[in-house]
């Protein structure tokens, strides 16, 4: 039963890294519809500033659901804390990497960046099965 909970939680985890690469895949084109003289530019601002959060997300839910069972509960938590430590480094890190080492638009890192963590804060309500 153990297995089944991490089982489901590496699923959900799936799904919504899917749901953020599909959300920032959508976004970008419409970016670079929008912005036709700049070329890719508006495209790849919007795909950094989405894998900023989409990389640290699945890093952490790969670090998260490592493990399962009960008797391992002490390190399902610290795997948790430790996880969710090294996305907001990492999501920090990227996240500035862009904006100080490219040149990409300001305006479409940033709207990747909250695009993702928009459908990342949503998956609870959308992809659950349950209400």
């Amino acid at each position: 039963m153990n297995q089944t909970l991490t089982a489901n939680g590496k699923q959900l985890a799936a799904k919504l890294i899917r749901a953020q690469v599909g959300a920032i895949f959508l976004l970008a084109c419409v970016f670079s519809l929008v912005q036709p003289i700049a070329g890719y530019t508006y495209f790849w601002g919007v795909v950094g500033g989405g894998f900023a959060v989409i990389v640290p997300t699945a890093l952490f839910a790969w670090r998260a659901f490592a493990i399962g069972g009960a008797r391992s509960a002490k390190e399902i938590v610290s795997n948790f804390f430790s996880g969710e430590a090294l996305k907001l480094m990492l999501a920090a890190a990227l996240l500035i990497g862009l904006l100080v080492f490219t040149s990409l638009p300001l305006s479409a890192v940033l709207s990747g960046y909250i695009a993702a963590l928009i459908v990342q804060w949503l998956a609870p309500i959308l992809l659950l099965k349950s209400t």
